[in-house]
């Protein structure tokens, strides 16, 4: 197990982060209960492998009083996680802040995930998720460019029209994500 840990620990430094590439199943060690869900394009520390899982550590905000929901940054609705309501989970506080008056606590968790395959291309992903928008929502309509709506909005514009498309249900988390992490409020984005 040691050996598995340094060789995964080794893989990370060499080739930098690695990215879930779908949605998958959590798990906590010693348990076949699903507690929640991981998304793609979230960034992991692959810790190594624990049976058929992997472990992996990733890190999220979380609205003080409300853990069961991981997001990408405060007060925006990019999911990282979501979790079983009536599950309790460990995690360490990374830092508390405050945003629109709300306390945001950044958390890390360590939990097991059905997924084997990372990738440490994010902008592959990202170029699969612009292809798939392109080809599916430029049928109807002139494409909206990503910025043209906010995180918190991209969800139910693309939920509204999902099922004009040939896009599953699975392949839209990604196409969400990378909606959601190219909006016109990113603090990479000038409004």
């Amino acid at each position: 197990m040691r050996v598995a840990v340094l060789f995964f620990s080794l893989a990370v430094f060499i080739f930098g982060a690695e990215y879930t590439t779908s949605v998958s199943s959590l798990y906590q060690e010693g348990d076949s209960k699903v507690i929640g869900r991981l998304l793609p394009t979230v960034e992991v520390k692959v810790l190594g492998k624990v049976q058929d899982k992997t472990k992996v550590e990733f890190e999220g905000y979380i609205q003080e009083g409300s853990p069961n929901a991981i997001y990408f940054a405060p007060n925006r609705r990019i999911l990282v996680a979501g979790m079983v309501k009536t599950t309790k989970f460990d995690y360490k506080v990374l830092e508390t802040l405050k945003d629109d008056g709300k306390t945001w606590n950044k958390i890390s968790v360590s939990l097991l995930s059905d997924e084997t395959e990372f990738t440490n291309d994010i902008n592959g992903l990202y170029q699969k998720a612009q292809k798939m928008y392109s080809d599916n929502c430029s049928i109807c309509h002139v494409l909206h460019n990503t910025k043209e709506f906010n995180a918190n909005q991209w969800p139910s514009m693309v939920n509204s029209m999902l099922s004009r498309t040939a896009i599953s249900k699975d392949e839209s988390y990604l196409l969400i994500q990378y909606l959601q992490k190219n909006a016109s409020n990113m603090p990479w984005h000038k409004q």
